[in-house]
C-alpha cells in the first residue's frame, strides 16, 4: 500500500513539476512582445509586463511550491533520505584502519 501511494505521488509530482516548469517558461513570449511594443509609462507593453508580474507569476510560484511539497511527501512516504549523509554513503563514522 505504501509503495502504491509513493508511486502515485511521484507521478503527480512529476506532472505538476513539468507543468510549473513550462508555465514559468510560457511568459517569455509576452515579455518579448511587451519589450518591442514598449509604450512608456502606462503603455501597452508595461501593462502586459505588469499583468504577468502581478497576476500570472504568483500562480506559477504557488504551483511550483505545491509540486515540491508533493515530492517531499512522496519521499517521506517512501522512506527515502535524499541529500542526507547516509544517502551519499557517509555515515559520519570514522573508518578504523
Amino acid at each position: 500500500m505504501r509503495q502504491k501511494i509513493e508511486t502515485i505521488l511521484q507521478k503527480v509530482y512529476g506532472v505538476t513539476l513539468m507543468i510549473s516548469f513550462f508555465a514559468g517558461l510560457l511568459p517569455l513570449l509576452p515579455f518579448v512582445i511587451a519589450l518591442f511594443i514598449g509604450g512608456g509609462e502606462g503603455g501597452t507593453g508595461e501593462a502586459i509586463a505588469t499583468w504577468l508580474y502581478k497576476q500570472y507569476y504568483p500562480w506559477v510560484i504557488a504551483l511550483a511550491s505545491i509540486a515540491i511539497l508533493i515530492g517531499l511527501i512522496s519521499m517521506y512516504v517512501g522512506k527515502k533520505e535524499a541529500f542526507s549523509t547516509r544517502s551519499f554513503g557517509i555515515d559520519g563514522k570514522k573508518e578504523e584502519k
